[in-house]
């Protein structure tokens, strides 16, 4: 009885080291996951309107416009340019203190070879005449390092200033917000790839927005766990504490499963026209 007891314990023994192995890394990664200073980017990566103040038509136009940017440059020598938009609501303004726009940057892992564009709009509730709305109170572009070369601080300021901030969209903050979409998308094309043109209309713009009916998007809702992980913006750390359980797993069990994710469709407002350089 006491060999058979011997025998029995030897088996189960190893199995219990990898399914203790199993349980820390998870830990690891939960952990390290719900450290960050920063919600983690949406499932649309493009908008991340955590205030709940953009349009549906204007979240569309973002995502579509970056995911379009992203795919026709990526190829490019220096390519991969992202824009990308976030948008916070904060009780004071010495809250906003608490936001550092190069560690989200640097969190979300925006534009490849350092092509990124981040734009951060931070709203504080107020009261006109008993009603209450959320307005914009501060504006925030973090750029990527080679994106510098082709667009640096202050002319990114002056494009929050012109078009942002308007007088023309006084109280129409979705039509300021494309304005500066638009601009900035010019510089990328233009400046930094070489593109001969990129023209849009405010006014048909204008037509989109009161005509758009699509399906809402799911921009103000962190990523999963796990969909971030297996995604590019987690780090190689994280995606191997991740993937390392399931191998073990897998050697053990002989099988395992994943879901794969599909992305959904839509439009822009397409007033983005351009011609490819020659």
């Amino acid at each position: 009885m006491k060999c058979q007891s011997l025998i029995s314990m030897t088996k189960i023994r190893p199995l219990h080291g990898f399914l203790l192995f199993f349980l820390v890394s998870l830990l690891i990664v939960i952990t390290g996951c719900s450290s960050d200073p920063y919600p983690r980017p949406t499932k649309e990566y493009y908008i991340n309107d955590y205030a709940h103040t953009l349009m549906n038509a204007t979240r569309s136009t973002i995502v579509r416009e970056g995911e379009r940017l992203f795919d026709w440059t990526k190829e490019e020598e220096n390519g991969g340019a992202q824009i990308v938009f976030a948008t916070f609501e904060v009780q004071t303004l010495s809250e906003i203190a608490d936001y550092d726009k190069t560690d989200l940057f640097r969190q979300w892992r925006i534009g490849k070879n350092d092509m990124g564009i981040l734009v951060v709009m931070f709203f504080m509730e107020t009261i006109v005449e008993d009603v209450e709305y959320l307005e914009l109170v501060e504006t925030q572009i973090e750029i990527g390092y080679r994106m510098e070369q082709y667009l640096t601080p202050s002319e990114a300021g002056l494009i929050v200033d012109t078009t942002l901030y308007n007088e023309e969209w006084d109280g129409f903050l979705d039509m300021g917000v494309a304005h500066l979409l638009y601009e900035l998308l010019t510089v990328v094309y233009i400046e930094a790839y070489g593109y001969e043109s990129f023209n849009y209309d405010m006014d048909l713009y204008l037509d989109y927005l009161i005509n758009y009916s699509e399906t809402p998007l799911d921009d103000s809702i962190p990523m999963s766990l796990i969909f971030y992980l297996l995604s590019p913006y987690s780090t190689l750390w994280e995606k191997i504490s991740a993937v390392l359980p399931f191998v073990i797993v897998f050697f053990l069990t002989g099988s395992i499963g994943f879901a794969r994710n599909k992305g959904g469709g839509g439009s822009s407002g397409g007033m983005g026209i351009f011609r490819r350089r020659r």
